[in-house]
């Protein structure tokens, strides 16, 4: 049990015990993956209510306070944190973002943090340069300054937990930035002065040049100080440059919609998929994938590449920051080994290698 106010435990333990007797937060386990079969209907239902609050059309709300509380107060932890983390992190002072990538090549920045050179665009996922997500430390420095982000970048924002959307990054890059939101996002960013603010719902694209942005479901929830639960959107994206198609999924559980954005949107290049932030599995399972569903994710999803993210970079539930890409490996192990799956240390830029396939 965790270090907890007498007081508080006292008030606690009946509901607690209460609610584990009704078998509200049943283990899992294991980290086997059970695919997802559901039709995709429900993928393209309303979902949002009369009070103008999101909700999972498919899924029941994948986080309770009730949960929350038994995790930080009662929930035993089997791992052993006391070793400093393990995280490769390569020099890069990001200046080639000034220049023309000649095709494409992805750099990350750290946790969900990409900088994607595609010829002379970059464009960022959930931009987190800062030393803190609200609370927990960055373990590791960015990948890249922020400095060398260019002026008519653009960047996509999967959610606003404080370790996806960072108000002191959004008024760090340059003010020309473009960005791209899910619904009930845009004012938050126009209060910060960003008013070059697109703000889209589920299914919906947005274009930008010789770019196809398109905002996806993704199995989340949203919360931050001044922002009720549930009162912005959470979602995914699929950014298509014309020759390159790039799959982010923010935050998410495992769900069926990985199938259906595989049926729907053929020859993704590369998925960047998260793989950490899983542990324990009976509170994260319906919010954050472990390492084998990312994979599951992955096959469903039939891209070309895979980059692991949600890693390294903050400390944000039981498992060291470092655990995920081992637990990959041994899942990788288990099928054989996937070269297409490509592990970056922080700083590493990848080139994307070229297609074959026509430009769609």
């Amino acid at each position: 049990m965790r270090d907890a106010p007498p007081r508080l435990i006292r008030l606690a333990v009946p509901l607690l015990l209460a609610a584990t007797v009704a078998g509200a937060y049943p283990r899992d386990p294991g980290l086997a993956p059970q695919p997802d079969t559901r039709p995709s209907d429900s993928l393209y239902a309303p979902h949002r209510d009369a009070d103008g609050r999101f909700f999972l059309p498919w899924a029941s709300d994948p986080k309770t306070f009730w949960g929350a509380l038994r995790w930080w107060l009662f929930d035993h932890n089997p791992y052993d944190k006391s070793a400093p983390p393990q995280v490769a992190v390569l020099p890069n002072d990001g200046s080639y973002l000034a220049g023309n990538a000649g095709s494409s090549t992805v750099t990350w920045v750290g946790h969900a943090t990409f900088a994607v050179h595609d010829r002379d665009d970059v464009f960022l996922t959930d931009p987190h340069f800062s030393k803190r997500a609200l609370l927990p430390r960055r373990k590791v420095p960015p990948g890249i300054p922020i400095e060398a982000i260019p002026a008519d970048a653009f960047a996509v924002i999967s959610h606003n937990h404080y370790d996806h959307l960072d108000a002191k990054t959004v008024e760090q890059l340059p003010p020309s930035v473009q960005w791209f939101v899910p619904l009930g996002l845009a004012d938050w960013f126009r209060a910060r002065g960003r008013h070059d603010v697109v703000e889209l719902d589920w299914w919906q694209t947005a274009e930008r040049g010789r770019w196809r942005v398109t905002c996806l479901p993704s199995q989340h929830w949203s919360r931050r100080i001044g922002q009720a639960t549930n009162a912005s959107l959470w979602c995914s994206w699929l950014i298509d440059s014309g020759e390159f198609r790039y799959f982010f999924a923010g935050d998410t559980g495992y769900f069926h919609g990985f199938r259906e954005f595989g049926r729907r949107f053929a020859d993704i290049d590369v998925a960047m998929l998260p793989i950490g932030a899983y542990e324990p599995r009976w509170f994260m399972r319906d919010q954050h994938m472990n390492p084998a569903e990312a994979y599951q994710a992955f096959l469903e999803l039939k891209a070309r590449f895979m980059l692991p993210m949600h890693w390294g970079t903050f400390d944000l539930t039981d498992e060291p920051v470092d655990h995920a890409p081992r637990a990959l490996a041994r899942v990788l192990e288990t099928r054989g080994g996937d070269a297409r799956v490509r592990t970056l240390a922080v700083g590493e830029r990848w080139r994307l290698p070229d297609h074959t396939h026509a430009k769609r």
